[in-house]
């Protein structure tokens, strides 16, 4: 599998979609603001996309595709009948969830965000949204194990395309609530939209499957011992997924003892993530499936190799992003987002908290070639031990800085406890002899790392006092950095 090929498709496709994630998250800033009702959509949304990335997104396709790719090696017809009973486990435990969800929703969103319990109307309205929201579960989940199935098959593209259409159908939404002056009923036809894109989503998807004459379907849920192993692997899979989801919780409910921190921890969130799913994820996507296959041909040259490629490709485009955000995050807020009823002070707030977050993008990059090389081991525990150790960190710093630099505390302990993460997935690595960095690869990071802080060091000092000046900084930054980051890479393989 050309690894740079895939790792360009998906990073491309991811891309595409975060640039409309963008415009989207523009856009609602401009008709929401940064304080009630953004509060509310933002909140009950953090319910569906933490069930996403516990069941969807995180430990189900870690355990799912190594297995997948095992049974393949030996019976294609076999690998289908697994893929077939695990599709009709999930859709089992997502309609009971949801169930559940939608019953529980006030206890919910008490709990994710107690500070609302002083504004009772704002309380109500969060139940509301969070139950129109929580039926994008299904959806979402469904489309993720399916697009874990393409992903075994090396077909990443349309699957890393899916975001591009949820993004689509959110902005669609926000531009009709604009131009029906909606208010309130924004976050109605918001959340409409949201479970309408998760259910294209998982059509395409399914009609791609068919496509390839790969017979998907429900059936009865059978009990066997691959399904009991699967299912042991997931259970330990979702506690390490639930305290990385539980840290996002944990941070969510402290700022929100601090009027419209919820929002401005959000925004700085996208910033940050914004070059992390573009390269890391990208790179842990094709990781999993690459790895996958030459651990089960027992073959340790080719995974070395791989994962020495994914991390110089990665950190090349990594190290300069963070040096880029820590040095122009406030012209980005001012000049991308300060319009409407967003506030200078919100673009102060947010540009300080992603100042401090950029600072955990290298190791956010490096732990999924940790992590995605020991789950294609088909270990599920360490990366468990290194969240709980993570967790622990974190929430440390949260609940003991907040008293003294309020929101900025939930920044802090991001990459604090990312760094003790990052530290021991690789110490485990190396320790089983699952990772070796390679001479080339060490010439190469240190390379990008002075290049990237030389140049951030210049574009600090450029007067920036508009929107083009701000392209400009960043065109004049790309133009001066990846020749010289190319060269640096070409020369150290």
């Amino acid at each position: 599998m050309k690894l740079g090929k895939h790792i360009f498709k998906v990073g491309g496709w991811t891309a595409v979609s975060r640039i409309l994630g963008f415009v989207r998250d523009v856009l609602i800033a401009n008709v929401l603001g940064a304080g009630r009702l953004s509060d509310i959509f933002l909140a009950a949304f953090k319910l569906p996309n933490l069930f996403r990335d516990l069941l969807g997104e995180g430990a189900l396709s870690a355990v799912f595709v190594p297995m997948f790719a095992q049974q393949r090696k030996g019976d294609e017809n076999a690998a289908g009948r697994f893929a077939n009973n695990f599709f009709s486990w999930l859709m089992a435990v997502l309609l009971g969830i949801t169930i559940i969800g939608l019953i529980a929703m006030p206890i919910i969103i008490w709990i994710l965000a107690p500070g609302f319990a002083d504004d009772p109307g704002k309380m109500q309205m969060t139940v509301e949204i969070g139950r129109w929201l929580f039926l994008y579960l299904i959806f979402i989940c469904g489309s993720a194990f399916l697009g874990s199935i393409l992903n075994a098959f090396s077909e990443f593209a349309l699957v890393a395309s899916m975001p591009v259409l949820f993004n689509l159908f959110s902005i669609g939404a926000l531009v009709l609530a604009m131009r029906l002056n909606a208010e309130t009923g924004t976050l109605y036809i918001l959340s409409a939209a949201v479970v309408l894109s998760g259910v294209v989503q998982m059509s395409v998807l399914w009609g791609r499957l068919r496509a390839r004459k790969f017979g998907l379907r429900l059936m009865r849920p059978k009990w066997n011992g691959q399904i009991r192993t699967a299912f042991r692997r997931l259970g330990v899979g979702l506690v390490g997924s639930g305290f990385y989801q539980l840290n996002i919780i944990i941070g969510t409910m402290v700022a929100s003892f601090q009027a419209g921190a919820v929002t401005w921890l959000f925004y700085s969130d996208r910033m940050v993530q914004l070059p992390f799913a573009i390269i890391g994820l990208a790179a842990g996507t094709v990781l999993l499936t690459s790895i996958s296959n030459a651990l089960a041909e027992k073959n340790m040259t080719r995974v070395y190799v791989q994962q020495n490629a994914a991390m110089r490709q990665s950190l090349m485009l990594t190290l300069p992003c963070m040096a880029g955000l820590i040095a122009l995050a406030k012209p980005i807020m001012q000049f991308l987002f300060e319009h409407g009823a967003w506030t200078h002070e919100s673009t102060l707030a947010v540009a300080a908290a992603i100042m401090i977050q950029a600072l955990v993008l290298p190791v956010m990059t490096t732990s999924q070639i940790y992590s995605k090389t020991l789950y294609a081991a088909q270990d599920v525990k360490t990366p468990v031990r290194t969240s709980v150790i993570g967790l622990i960190v974190s929430s440390g710093l949260y609940l003991g800085l907040f008293a003294f630099i309020g929101y900025l505390a939930i920044p802090v302990g991001i990459v604090v406890g990312g760094y003790v993460k990052n530290l021991l997935l690789l110490r485990e690595c190396r320790k089983r002899d699952l990772f070796r960095i390679l001479p080339g690869t060490k010439r190469a990071v240190a390379g990008f790392a002075v290049l990237s802080a030389v140049l951030a060091v210049g574009i600090w000092f450029v007067p920036i006092d508009n929107i083009f000046k701000l392209f400009a900084a960043i065109g004049m930054y790309g133009i001066l950095y990846l020749p010289c980051a190319w060269i640096i890479n070409k020369s150290s393989k």
